[in-house]
């Protein structure tokens, strides 16, 4: 019986391992990737960090940031897809363990396996290759370092300041790291009101890693530039008119449904427990549970955020149903403690060991370029000699690979970079792209001489073909046509 009782919770364990990996091993390349990798090839090759890195003929506006200049130099120092693959594997595989790390301090080896399951199940859709990666593996180290034991608040403030300086040249998230810190000073600080009695070491020690995590984002090329960018960015209309990922999780949009579940799982421990969450983590979840509610690409940090309260939850759920607990049994040995250390070692290996495979292996199977428009790249290549550089209309989730597969070749029309336009320049773009006007007489002026669209631009490939320009590809996957 106690054998029987034992594999309810071997199985989530080892299928909340496996999923872990699966998702830091195989996670899908989005433009973004290749954006950072064509940008990164720029830097080493003498273009300026601080500044957007031009790639394109449409221009963009003066003085536009690079804010991720450092996330796209750790990409491209492989000099592969490969390697920059296997960084993605680390930073995500990482995250993954730093978060169970946070889990198991506040749970049960039982609860902490539910709980990381169903965390990771609603992050998996945002595990890409990207440079979002980095918050993914940032963020938790953030959160873990404020649940410092007492003995070690010394250290906080200097070690936050390394962690919030870094974090500021590889992405811009590193704003939730500002609140979380935030939150913390704001828990402590009720907690020494309600009990005056209490050390203030604490509250002095959170005061100072404050004031660390706003003043280290500033050693960053662009200075304080980089917090009107940081700040100003999620509220652009720019940004979420053209961006799916920015706009409202709607709840019957799929990737925001698993949110709204997930966010439900949390309110039966808030009617159980009472509230059962202090000043800190309530300020830090409401404010992140906001942020999910209105843009789709925020609901990673919450899910984050939120994972030991939940872990709390289903502990306390399974300690007041003993008939249940039993019947899930307990967590084998073999995924508790140090050999559960060892294994993710390993499996943080193979996921790295894995990407050089996945770079070799057919598109159906490694699932490298999904969604890229590989047979339009190759034919391009073919036709445009080395030395030589041609301009390309292209659609915009498309430029990133363009650019980092044929380099110097091409000039692309867009990429990733919403905020670097105005929205006049954004509306002109896909005027261009809905065949309004005279698209063929425009890309003659502006010297384009090739076209890469997606099958849907029946209006403008037909003006364009009217005007002599041929179709050199044609698949369900996108049109190349040239000039005549």
């Amino acid at each position: 019986m106690n054998e029987r009782r034992s594999v309810v919770a071997a199985a989530i364990a080892v299928s909340t391992f496996a999923l872990g990996f699966v998702v830091a091993a195989t996670s899908l390349s989005i433009d973004d990737f290749w954006l950072s990798l064509a940008s990164a090839r720029q830097i080493f090759g003498g273009a300026p960090l601080e500044h957007a890195v031009e790639l394109n003929w449409i221009p963009f506006q003066p003085g536009a940031l690079n804010p991720q200049w450092g996330a796209q130099l750790i990409f491209g120092l492989p000099g592969s897809t490969a390697g920059a693959l296997a960084i993605n594997a680390l930073l995500i595989g990482g995250g993954l363990a730093v978060l169970a790390v946070r889990v198991r301090r506040r749970a049960t080896p039982e609860a902490t396996a539910i709980a990381m399951l169903l965390a990771i199940a609603v992050l998996s859709p945002h595990l890409l290759a990207r440079a979002q990666s980095f918050s993914i593996f940032l963020l938790p180290v953030a959160l873990l370092l404020l649940e410092m034991r007492p003995a070690r608040w010394q250290l906080l403030p200097v070690a936050y300041a390394v962690l919030m300086a870094a974090w500021a040249n590889l992405h811009g998230a590193f704003v939730i790291g500002q609140l979380a810190a935030v939150g913390a000073l704001a828990g402590a600080a009720y907690a020494s009101w309600r009990r005056p009695e209490r050390s203030r070491g604490e509250l002095l020690m959170l005061a100072a890693t404050v004031v660390a995590a706003f003043v280290a984002p500033l050693l960053n090329p662009a200075g304080i530039g980089l917090y009107a960018y940081a700040y100003a960015q999620p509220g652009l209309d720019v940004v979420r008119e053209i961006s799916i990922e920015w706009q409202p999780a709607w709840p019957w949009i799929p990737v925001a449904t698993l949110f709204w579940v997930y966010l439900l799982l949390l309110v039966p421990g808030r009617i159980r427990r009472g509230w059962g969450v202090g000043v800190r983590d309530s300020l830090l979840l409401a404010a992140l549970a906001v942020f999910a509610a209105t843009s789709l690409r925020q609901i990673p940090w919450f899910v984050i955020a939120a994972a030991p309260l939940l872990a709390q939850d289903i502990g306390a759920a399974l300690a007041a149903a003993p008939m249940l607990r039993r019947s899930i049994g307990t967590v084998p040995r073999l995924l508790r403690g140090r050999s559960l250390v060892a294994l993710t070692v390993v499996a943080l290996a193979l996921a790295v060991l894995l990407q050089p495979l996945r770079t070799a292996l057919p598109q159906n199977v490694g699932r490298v370029t999904p969604d890229a428009p590989v047979q339009i790249a190759d034919e391009l290549a073919t036709r445009i000699p080395d030395g030589a550089v041609e301009r390309v209309l292209n659609e915009q989730v498309w430029g990133g690979y363009l650019a980092y597969e044929l380099g110097d070749r091409i000039e692309i029309a867009m990429d990733g970079r919403l905020e670097i336009r105005d929205r006049a320049t954004w509306a002109g773009y896909f005027d261009l792209l809905h065949g309004e006007g005279s698209p063929a007489e425009e890309l003659a002026r502006q010297g384009v001489r090739y076209a890469a669209l997606h099958p849907s631009r029946t209006e403008l490939r037909k003006k364009l073909q009217d005007a002599g320009w041929q179709a050199i590809v044609s698949s369900d996957q996108g049109v190349l046509l040239a000039a005549p």
